[in-house]
């Protein structure tokens, strides 16, 4: 273990890492190069490294690695994130380390004393098992710690990891969608683990490259991650400055996966991406408004009228107007992007009131409203795009986790 120094000689703003030796240390174990490289991003010039691809790359488990390097060589603390309870449980969590245990990574970096791990109490200790599997020794400290987005409220005043600086973030973009409070709790667990200190990574790892997850608009990286390519990484920095580095990484084209992806996900279905490879991302199809040729091949096909225009709701700093519409199949919903409101506008919102004209969530019973969501219920609403639909979609999630818990 190199001699510990720190930023600026200041214990409170961390540990001056030496990158260098971590990935000298990194290629030392002669990882095959088809996997997941977590050395890639320059961790003195960002704080995020975002990482998004299909299944096969090995994404979590070399994180994990880079992270018990850093535990061998500093000390450091692991912080292992998933979204909800249910995917820390020993059972959800069974499979993290056998590629490690297997190929005696363990063994490499703890110079032969463990050659296995043992999770008690969301935490995860080296152990030495004998030749009949029965754990024989155990280390005194954990080398990773386990949380979830829903602990952030209690870990605040409680919790403190001098050398918790690195976080893995793993499948980040969950498959069931995107909680009202997500980047809020993960945004109060990074605050609590970190205790401001300049120094630490956070990693975030999702197999679910979904294009219209929220996440992107909450990170500021939505421009961006519409252009990005398949084996691109980017540094992207926000308006305020916080640098992220996105990667993008290219599907594994092997043989061996070809022939699988052809047996079994011979499908065209945008939803396997991260199964196939094939297409950027994996995404829901939601309704589409009907062009003007689209409707001109209709013959004696009514021309849409705008009923009422002024509802909008707001969702992850985002407008969507809800225009109501006679068609030529009745009464729709037409839902487009909006960049103002007005004094006679009816602006919906899960988020605080500050106005005579925002109403929470559906709005009030027996109103004009109602009419609008019965038309919803219905499947009455067309979008200009899919982006618009997961947006108004993650809005109606995060009104109905909000009204839950009232």
């Amino acid at each position: 273990m190199p001699e510990i120094e720190y930023i600026d000689n200041d214990e409170i703003k961390g540990i001056k890492y030496d990158w260098k030796m971590i990935k000298r240390e990194y290629r030392k174990l002669k990882i095959p190069k088809q996997y997941y490289n977590p050395c890639a991003a320059d961790p003195e010039k960002c704080g995020y490294v975002i990482a998004l691809s299909d299944r096969t790359h090995g994404k979590t488990t070399e994180t994990i690695i880079l992270g018990m390097l850093m535990n061998k060589l500093y000390g450091t603390i692991i912080h292992y994130i998933r979204n909800a309870k249910d995917s820390i449980t020993p059972y959800a969590l069974r499979d993290l380390f056998p590629v490690i245990q297997e190929n005696g990574y363990i063994e490499k970096m703890t110079d032969g004393q463990y050659n296995g791990v043992w999770y008690f109490g969301h935490k995860w200790f080296y152990a030495l098992y004998d030749e009949n599997g029965k754990r024989v020794e155990t280390s005194p400290e954990h080398f990773m710690i386990c949380m979830h987005l829903s602990e952030s409220g209690n870990r605040k005043s409680a919790y403190n990891c001098p050398r918790g600086d690195i976080i893995i973030f793993d499948e980040f973009i969950d498959v069931s969608g995107y909680g009202y409070s997500d980047f809020i709790n993960f945004s109060d667990l990074v605050s609590t683990i970190f205790r401001k200190r300049q120094c630490p990574i956070i990693y975030m790892l999702s197999n679910t490259i979904d294009i219209n997850s929220p996440w992107f608009d909450e990170l500021c990286l939505r421009d961006e991650i519409e252009t990005i390519e398949h084996g691109e990484n980017r540094y992207i920095e926000s308006p305020l400055g916080t640098v992220s580095f996105v990667q993008l990484l290219e599907p594994d084209k092997s043989e061996q996966a070809q022939t699988f992806i052809k047996r079994f996900f011979g499908f065209n279905n945008p939803k396997l991406a991260a199964i196939t490879g094939r297409g950027k991302w994996a995404t829901e199809q939601y309704p589409h408004i009907p062009t003007n040729a689209e409707r001109k091949e209709q013959e004696e096909q009514e021309e849409p009228r705008i009923l009422y225009s002024k509802v909008y709701i707001r969702q992850s700093g985002k407008l969507l107007r809800l225009q109501l519409m006679q068609t030529e199949i009745g009464l729709c919903v037409y839902v487009v992007p909006a960049t103002q409101t007005y004094d006679d506008s009816i602006i919906l919102t899960h988020d605080e009131i500050h106005a005579r004209n925002e109403f929470f969530c559906f709005g009030p019973k027996n109103s004009r409203l109602q009419l609008f969501w019965r038309l919803y219920q219905g499947n009455r609403f067309y979008y200009k795009n899919n982006y618009d639909g997961a947006l108004f979609a993650a809005y109606v999630k995060a009104c109905k986790e909000k009204m839950k818990g009232m």
